[in-house]
């Protein structure tokens, strides 16, 4: 330790309960984390989404106009267009686009161009085998382990204490 301390070496339960409260915070960041866009005409007026989907897989896209709003939703599939809409919104109006259900694993990518007013769009993608929750349990078992390691170390602890002998009068 700088300054000419020490310190006690990290015992591995504490590293356990370290690696176990991160990745369940993570966990939770991952899937609380909202990707929120705002799209106009005058300025950013194009987005762009390329993720891979397995077969099952949903991507639902929320948009919210914010003035009146006209424009277009292009789908790719491995480069090849699959689906593409017209969307005209007036202010304040929310709408859901039909949600795009993979067929098969590929690159998947969304092109979203506003060509008037201003919207605000979501894109959240619905993963058919869950595998990305699997944090959770793996983080919760690790926390236990390092918790249960903790709980056999403190016990096992030995006591260090001086003794003194008085010596009694017979």
């Amino acid at each position: 330790m700088g300054a000419g301390g020490s310190a006690e070496a990290m015992k591995f339960s504490d590293v356990l309960i370290l690696v176990g409260i991160g990745m369940l915070c993570a966990g939770f960041i991952i899937h609380g984390w909202v990707e929120s866009s705002q799209l106009d005409a005058d300025g950013a007026d194009k987005y762009e989404k390329s993720v891979y989907l397995l077969k099952g897989d949903k991507m639902i896209l929320d948009i919210q106009s914010i003035t009146d709003s006209e424009g277009d939703i292009a789908i790719y599939f491995d480069s090849e267009l699959i689906d593409e809409e017209r969307f005209t919104l007036t202010a304040g109006q929310k709408e859901s686009m039909p949600t795009l259900e993979s067929k098969e694993y590929g690159e998947y990518k969304i092109e979203i161009t506003v060509d008037s007013g201003s919207v605000e769009l979501d894109v959240d993608i619905s993963r058919a085998m869950m595998l990305d929750f699997l944090i959770y349990p793996i983080g919760a078992a690790i926390l236990i382990f390092g918790l249960q390691k903790r709980g056999i170390e403190q016990s096992n602890k030995s006591i260090d204490a001086e003794l003194e002998l008085s010596e009694e009068p017979n």
